[in-house]
């Protein structure tokens, strides 16, 4: 009998390896990744990054409230769908109940550090429970998956694996306890272990020789428990370390620094906080739920947690090192593939509402540009029309390749212009049009509405005209941002030779990449959207609105509300008009949906950004407001031709037209 606790001990230190050697396997892969946007980091910088993080965040006075809310009872999961935690919690808190107590406390017995008895009534009463409740987190999860079939989630065989694994442990460890109490004649109404005094009772009538049947079941047990220990570093049950992870990194304000891609080529187009938290999703299908993109096609490529997956594939092979790919599942994309791969990247609007709901806090948005990067610049795959920005920028620096001395051609339609006209060497605003006000006719009457309010208002402001280039947003969005450089450069030494100290936007993917991209390099000048300098403007009684009773519903673009969390000052303007009935929409600040024009997908699928804004229109109609306001001159393009479309009652403006009706 000798031989068969070294036998299993000799597979218990098998699966061991194993485990651990998945463990390396992830790691290596993970510091593939650049260390930050300007350099790609040595190993010991990049392992140094990873304590000091956690450093950082264990020494941080609201780690216990982390540790308690976000980590262990998992609050996150409450946030959008409250019916997924009674699931995942027990699951959770079950599968550690069982492991930590049960499997290490009899482990650590049998190596002769503790010394603890089955038969210890708080022992016995705690393994049962524990499984009791992991038993009840396993069938919510069978039934939402395979009785409800909710549309948003996803299976694949190794979730498949994984749950057949569990489930066989669980039950077959109630089996062996009950086989235990049964070979040790002992009374069972008096044993702790309920469940398998129970089962006992059951199988007592069998008159098997309950010694055998309990060295069969405890041999079974063992090694589907070992199995599905082995086996949790190379499936979906690895994300109990890296959504742990990844909410510790991102606990931490460290968006600023990881854009972009490591010099030189040496590391992939993603960071090694990023490749954490490839390995963060849990593909639980929140984002799915809110992806309108997805919703508009419903293919699987589309929805952000199969890209995810998808792409995780794809970076192992790539980047490697081999060894760990092959472990892991990498595999060769072949060029259809990666067509396929580029076509859902692209197809997405960057609104970032996945980001909001992911509960485990992925920070998806960086993760999309990243990923546009990877297939516009790294293998050269992306819609033709991004081709088209490229090239304006480029030769005209606009999106639309007009010639840039037209770009404040809108000035001539002004009623009212001061005799030095709108264009001076020296201001103390500027107000940056951006291409979509500039060129685009219906956009043309926001900056026509915001200088007309400026100059009503007495500020000493200038436009650049031909002087300004495009912020360099739509490359970011193609993946080519390694192109921007320039105009980055040239708008900023404009600034700087008119001597202005503060910066004003209508446009917010232009407010947004301006406070993330150039504010590093503009100390002393201050950036905001035209909302907030309007707000500013009326607080200190330059601008009096008189009574308006129009009955009004507000859109937050996402690139101000959700990216930029410029919620109230649009709001502010609006309801600092006397009489105004403003009628707030179910969908609003950072459940705002987006109005398809974001993220460039026009010139990506013009089709599906035309679809999704027709949906966004339709939402507000409940409202019963007589116009839909916006902030954005991109939003005001694409509600217009969803009014045009669905010959739509509900006018569309921006929040600078309703002032200046107002004034």
């Amino acid at each position: 009998m000798q031989e068969f606790p070294r036998l299993f001990y000799a597979i218990e230190v098998l699966a061991i390896v194993v485990f651990l050697v998945g463990i390396l396997a992830n790691l290596s892969f993970w510091l593939r990744g650049g260390l930050s946007r300007s350099r790609n980091g040595s190993l010991t910088e990049k392992l140094s990054y990873l304590l000091r993080s956690s450093y950082q965040v264990a020494f941080n006075k609201g780690f216990l409230r982390f540790l308690s809310l976000d980590l262990i009872l998992q609050k996150t999961l409450t946030r959008e769908d409250p019916t997924r935690w009674p699931m995942h919690f027990p699951l959770f808190l079950g599968f550690c109940a069982l492991f930590f107590i049960g499997s290490l406390g009899d482990q650590f017995t049998q190596w002769g550090l503790l010394d603890i008895d089955k038969d210890t009534p708080w022992f016995a009463f705690t393994n049962d429970v524990a499984g009791m409740i992991l038993l009840v987190g396993l069938f919510l999860a069978l039934h939402r998956r395979y009785i409800l079939k909710l549309p948003y989630l996803k299976t694949f065989f190794e979730d498949k694996v994984v749950v057949l694994l569990l489930l066989i442990s669980l039950v077959s460890g109630y089996v062996v306890e009950g086989f235990r109490l049964l070979a040790g004649h002992s009374a069972l109404e008096s044993r702790a272990s309920f469940v398998g005094a129970g089962l006992a009772t059951i199988f007592l009538p069998l008159d098997l020789n309950w010694s055998t049947a309990h060295l069969y079941t405890w041999w079974f047990h063992g090694l589907v428990s070992l199995a599905f220990f082995a086996y949790i570093p190379y499936s979906r049950a690895f994300h109990l370390f890296g959504t742990s992870l990844t909410l510790i990194l991102n606990s931490l304000d460290h968006r600023a620094s990881f854009l972009g891609i490591a010099p030189g080529g040496k590391a992939p187009n993603f960071t090694l906080k990023q490749l954490i938290e490839l390995s963060g999703c849990t593909r639980c299908g929140e984002c799915l739920r809110v992806c309108e993109t997805y919703k508009n096609r419903v293919v699987d490529p589309i929805a952000p947690a199969i890209k995810l997956k998808e792409m995780r594939s794809h970076l192992l092979h790539k980047y490697g090192p081999g060894w760990a790919s092959w472990l892991l599942g990498g595999r060769a994309y072949s060029q259809q593939d990666l067509f396929t791969l580029s076509e859902a990247a692209f197809r997405c609007t960057l609104c970032t509402y996945c980001s909001h709901v992911c509960p485990s806090r992925i920070d998806l948005s960086n993760i999309w540009y990243s990923l546009r990067q990877e297939y516009s610049t790294g293998v050269g795959i992306y819609p033709k029309g991004f081709q088209h920005i490229r090239d304006g920028v480029a030769r005209e620096g606009n999106i639309f390749n007009y010639p840039n001395v037209e770009r404040a051609l809108w000035v001539d339609f002004l009623e009212e212009v001061p005799s030095l006209g709108l264009q001076k060497p020296k201001a103390k605003v500027v107000y940056f049009v951006g291409c979509v006000s500039s060129f685009s006719p219906l956009a043309q009457d926001i900056p026509q509405a915001f200088s007309s309010l400026l100059i009503k208002a007495g500020v000493d402001f200038t436009v650049m005209g031909p002087d300004e280039c495009c912020c360099g947003f739509p490359l970011m969005a193609a993946g080519m941002k390694d192109k921007m450089d320039g105009l980055r450069k040239h708008n900023i030494e404009r600034v700087r030779s008119i001597g202005a100290d503060t910066v004003i936007f209508n446009c917010p993917s232009c407010y947004m990449t301006w406070k993330k991209e150039y504010a590093p390099l503009m100390e002393g000048v201050a950036l905001k959207h035209s909302t907030e300098y309007l707000r500013e403007l009326i607080g200190e009684g330059k601008l009096r609105p008189r009574e308006n009773r129009l009955k009004v519903t507000y859109h937050d673009p996402c690139d101000l509300g959700r990216n930029m969390e410029v919620y109230e000052p649009p709001r502010e303007v609006i309801q600092s008009i006397p009489g105004i009935n403003f009628r707030e929409t179910r969908n609003k600040k950072a459940r705002a949906i987006c109005c398809g024009g974001g993220g460039v997908l026009e010139a990506a699928d013009p089709i599906m950004a035309s679809e999704i804004s027709y949906s966004t229109y339709n939402s507000f109609l409940d409202t019963g407001a007589e116009a839909l306001v916006v902030a954005c001159p991109q939003c005001k393009r694409m509600f217009q031709g969803a009014r045009k479309y669905l010959a739509g009652k509900m006018t569309v403006m921006d929040v600078t037209e309703l002032l200046l009706r107002s004034l």
